[in-house]
């Protein structure tokens, strides 16, 4: 018994050094177990720890995702780090991970600094990004042209843990839609996509950087429709939380759009832990904005993200590392 416990114990870590996808964790790692153990032996004295490099990211289908494994290749790249991704359900679950440092960095949308479960005071930013759209999708044949005709449909508002359900039941909150009356699900973007497709929800919400990969594909094989967020709904929203931002996802975004949609935005911010070091965050920061152009090469999204507005619509305290950063850079001035 003891033998098979010390096996069990032996291929587990085995497939988390190489890999392995485990339900409950869904961790990815990108090189083997011999690179990642040279690396972390070379990466001392670089200017980052020698613990492994985890980025908190979101759903596989999602622009989090993708340059979350752009940003783990650069950072194993120009930093020597010994570097992975992690497979997350986003937003309120990244926050959470760092917090708690079972992650060196994670992406999340700014509205969920806010909320009480959140633990501001374990948190920094690193970096301002793009923002993310609202974009509620269904399909032509569903007849739903409003957020009133929501009403007896089914309806994906996103997974528990991500930004996603949060605006989306900010926003439904808003309207006078009866919540009896809502049949809600809460699927991530490649499952709300399935779902569209298949015909066993009538719409989803989506909150991602545009274009989202799971909507390009669906509009490429389904006529899709989106649903405008109304005017006064959005100037509730900012009112109460000051996060959110009118805009419009442009015509020529997705296949068989003919005009804009308006909606609301939000911006995204990489955030780390309070108690990383002034030097690891710094040289995060410095390879991210070095090197933006491969970022940006990865999605259209990244095309958003400037060092002009690195600092600006985050209401959160900066790391004293990537201050000193945007210092030198003259973004902001000397404290």
């Amino acid at each position: 018994m003891k033998y098979g416990a010390l096996f069990i114990k032996v291929a587990l870590l085995f497939c988390f050094i190489t890999g392995c996808t485990f339900m409950n964790e869904q961790q990815e790692i990108s090189k083997p177990a011999t690179t990642l153990i040279q690396r972390q032996l070379t990466s001392e004295g670089q200017g980052l720890n020698n613990r492994m490099l985890i980025i908190a990211t979101g759903d596989m289908s999602g622009v989090y995702f993708s340059l979350g494994q752009k940003l783990s290749y650069m950072y194993e790249k120009y930093n020597g780090a010994v570097s992975g991704t992690r497979i997350t359900d986003a937003s309120i679950e990244n926050t959470e991970l760092v917090s708690r440092h079972r992650a060196e960095i994670g992406f999340t949308t700014v509205d969920v600094l806010d909320l009480p479960e959140t633990d501001r005071s374990k948190l920094r930013a690193l970096t301002a990004l793009y923002s993310n759209y609202v974009q509620i999708v269904t399909t032509k044949q569903s007849n739903i042209d409003s957020l009133e005709d929501l009403v007896g449909k089914r309806i994906s508002v996103g997974t528990t843990g991500s930004g996603t359900r949060l605006i989306a039941e900010r926003i439904l909150l808003e309207t006078d839609l009866p919540p009896d009356q809502l049949n809600l699900s809460y699927l991530s973007f490649s499952q709300s996509a399935e779902a569209l497709r298949n015909g066993t929800i009538d719409a989803a919400f989506f909150s991602s950087g545009i274009p989202n990969n799971d909507i390009a594909y669906m509009s490429k094989q389904t006529e899709l429709s989106f649903i405008p967020i109304p005017e006064d709904i959005i100037e509730r929203l900012q009112k109460q939380y000051g996060v959110y931002t009118h805009n419009e996802i442009p015509s020529n975004t997705y296949k068989g759009m003919k005009k804009s949609v308006k909606t609301i935005s939000i911006k995204n911010v990489l955030v780390t832990y309070d108690e990383m070091s002034d030097l690891h965050a710094y040289n995060l920061v410095k390879t991210f904005y070095e090197h933006l152009p491969e970022l940006q090469d990865t999605h259209p999204a990244a095309s958003d993200i400037s060092i002009i507005e690195a600092t600006k619509q985050v209401p959160l305290d900066f790391h004293t590392g990537a201050m000193n950063y945007f210092t030198e850079q003259g973004i902001i001035e000397n404290q």
